[in-house]
């Protein structure tokens, strides 16, 4: 029983991570949404935001309509065991700028939910 609870918690940290690399490359503010917490913290280039889930949605789809993806590719994934909380960085390629994005998440009632998106340009 204990092996398959790891199991499963591993399943469920890899599953998100996965889900919103897919939200990232299609740039769809409407997916990455459906993997937000309550309230979420978004860093676009420097600019640190607090924002409900939906306000973040509607924040994403403006970043997402000026910076359509080309490509995104989570480089580095890792946890904290002793936080529960999990993230991701990778690349987050546009036509013209490539982001640094940074995905942080943790447990909420049984779930992985995000609570942390930062992008920040490449220099």
């Amino acid at each position: 029983m204990l092996l398959f609870g790891a199991t499963s918690a591993f399943a469920q940290e890899a599953e998100i991570i996965d889900l919103v690399e897919e939200a990232l490359k299609s740039s769809s503010s409407r997916e990455i949404s459906k993997h937000l917490h309550n309230k979420v913290e978004i860093k676009l280039d420097g600019e640190r935001n607090e924002y409900s889930k939906n306000q973040a949605e509607v924040v994403l789809k403006q970043f997402f309509q000026d910076n359509t993806a080309e490509s995104c590719e989570f480089v580095h994934q890792g946890n904290n065991n002793a936080g529960g909380i999990i993230y991701a960085i990778g690349s987050y390629q546009t036509a013209s700028v490539s982001y640094r994005v940074v995905v942080r998440a943790k447990k909420f009632s049984k779930e992985f939910k995000v609570y942390r998106l930062e992008f920040t340009k490449e220099r």
